[in-house]
């Protein structure tokens, strides 16, 4: 049984502020790579408990690069580094079994969430065909095409409500109750990564109830951004229409080619590359 982890740090246990996600704000960074690492091994130990052969972790992150190698389970690989064709799920294909999304956050506009957003701050929603989603619907929808189900998610009890309608057999664990977008009622990272783990081996034993959550084809992508200035920049990408003052939209043949697009969508509106 070979599983798929992506791994995010806003939804991590401990993980409240700017300071906490982007080394450059001098805040916890540190303590919370290891913190997200640790999440990231519970899953990975939960996963071969119940049977996995294999397990691959991408680090989803930023740019990337915020696990501690040298602290990741020996048994696991580790997918690092962007930009990357797959960006949040780059190595997964149709081998694998499941796909947890570890640390994860809710979507863009949620007032409450801690750090919520979805990919970048610029954008302000996000939709497939015609369902609002955050990273982890988008990402579910990227491992439905390849017919795989994602089975857990972590993170704030706000993506817990999210996941909930969009993926209600998806095994959800909440590391934290949020406050406000930078403030948390948090579990210790110990009990975080406990619960993790349990919560790993439960989704793997019920894998027959879980669904890979597959888009109608052709996949109609569209975006709002926050200011109108995202949008000029990237219109002109072939492919993609221009159909409101802030709103970007294309049509792929299935989830790859959306992601494709809308990796080049995100690098031209923003002027630097993020995926």
């Amino acid at each position: 049984m070979k599983v798929f982890i992506s791994v995010d740090m806003e939804g991590v246990a401990g993980v409240t502020h700017v300071g906490d996600v982007l080394s450059s704000k001098g805040g916890d960074y540190q303590l919370a790579r290891k913190w997200m690492t640790d999440e990231t091994n519970a899953a990975i130990e939960g996963a071969f408990e119940v049977g996995a052969t294999e397990v691959v972790v991408a680090d989803s992150h930023s740019v990337m690069c915020n696990v501690l190698p040298g602290e990741l389970h020996e048994d696991a690989l580790l997918v690092r580094g962007s930009p990357r064709p797959g960006t949040m799920m780059e190595g997964l294909d149709n081998s694998f079994d499941a796909a947890f999304l570890v640390g994860y956050h809710s979507r863009a506009g949620n007032p409450k969430g801690v750090l919520s957003h979805t990919y970048v701050l610029p954008v302000y929603n996000l939709r497939i065909n015609g369902v609002t989603v955050g990273e982890a619907g988008f990402n579910a929808a990227i491992a439905g095409g390849a017919g795989v189900p994602v089975a857990m998610v972590s993170g704030d009890d706000t993506l817990e409500a999210e996941v909930a309608e969009m993926l209600p057999w998806t095994e959800r664990v909440i590391t934290k109750w949020a406050i406000s977008p930078y403030s948390a009622r948090n579990l210790s990272p110990k009990a975080s990564c406990k619960r993790i783990r349990e919560g790993a081996k439960r989704a793997l034993e019920r894998l027959a109830e879980m669904q890979p959550y597959v888009m109608e084809t052709p996949v109609r992508l569209e975006v709002d951004f926050a200011e109108p200035i995202y949008p000029y920049l990237a219109a002109d990408i072939t492919g993609v229409e221009r159909v409101g003052e802030r709103t970007l939209a294309c049509t792929g043949t299935d989830m790859w080619d959306v992601v494709r697009v809308w990796r080049t969508m995100i690098n031209a509106g923003t002027g630097q590359f993020y995926v």
